[in-house]
């Protein structure tokens, strides 16, 4: 289980641009029962991490975070029947060193002996968004989203070469992970409904297991789950599906509800 940095982890920072736009993701499974001993005694894991978001809130004027999206985690589609999560969420940084400052900052580590208590587990990734599609995330959070919409969180990692035989013979994984995406997004929005709200470039892994890696992180929204599921098994997604299996070396597909902004 993973719940805080490794110092080696805390030294990848060190490694990526520090005055560029971040933004974090955090994947959370809940403990049952918030551990005794960190100021959250007698609460759950969600009380317990909502205490956590809080703290956080109140040193927002020292140092700025945006938390973008959160959601509820559902079912994992694809990767590990055993991997499941409760809380995804999505936060923007000026930039790595308000970061980095948070983080090492007394005030910090006061607010996070609650994070201590709530968390079972947990992912914290570092991404950089790589096309603009902020105005998508706009337009999906001001909608009205009720218990219908979903977004499907998207994690690649890429094969070094695609795969033979699968209509991108001669591509990088990344360039045909590219292709795959053209090919949804030149459908008509009734064979692929998603809505591409977030595409960024994975970075290091802050917290979780030193070899875990992902290449791009995407966050698609759908009308309903209905309408995914129909996509995905149309016959016109099986056109561009194999450039998606040439693509990928390993990945998950994980189904969201947001919870906020609302």
């Amino acid at each position: 289980m993973h719940v805080t940095r490794t110092d080696a982890q805390w030294q990848l920072l060190n490694e990526v641009d520090v005055d560029v736009p971040i933004v974090m993701l955090n994947l959370i499974r809940f403990r049952d029962t918030a551990l005794d001993g960190y100021g959250c005694d007698g609460m759950s894991g969600e009380e317990a991490y909502a205490e956590y978001g809080r703290r956080l809130r109140a040193l927002a004027a020292d140092f700025p975070g945006n938390p973008f999206w959160v959601g509820d985690a559902g079912r994992v589609y694809i990767g590990p029947e055993d991997e499941s999560w409760d809380l995804v969420l999505c936060v923007g940084y000026e930039s790595v060193s308000v970061f980095r400052d948070m983080l090492a900052s007394e005030a910090y580590q006061e607010a996070a002996t609650a994070r201590t208590a709530a968390v079972a587990d947990s992912r914290l990734v570092l991404m950089h968004e790589s096309t603009s599609v902020g105005q998508a995330m706009v337009e999906w959070t001001a909608a009205d989203n009720d218990d219908g919409p979903i977004v499907m969180l998207n994690l690649i990692r890429y094969q070094d070469m695609a795969l033979a035989g699968h209509t991108c013979d001669g591509m990088t994984g990344e360039a045909a992970y590219g292709e795959y995406v053209r090919r949804l997004q030149a459908m008509n929005s009734h064979d692929f409904p998603g809505n591409v709200i977030w595409d960024g470039v994975g970075g290091p892994t802050i917290i979780g297991p030193a070899e875990e890696h992902w290449d791009r992180i995407l966050l698609i929204a759908y009308p309903s789950l209905d309408d995914f599921r129909r996509m995905a098994n149309s016959e016109i997604y099986q056109t561009a599906g194999p450039a998606r299996t040439a693509a990928v070396l390993d990945s998950r597909l994980m189904l969201m509800r947001q919870r906020f902004p609302r």
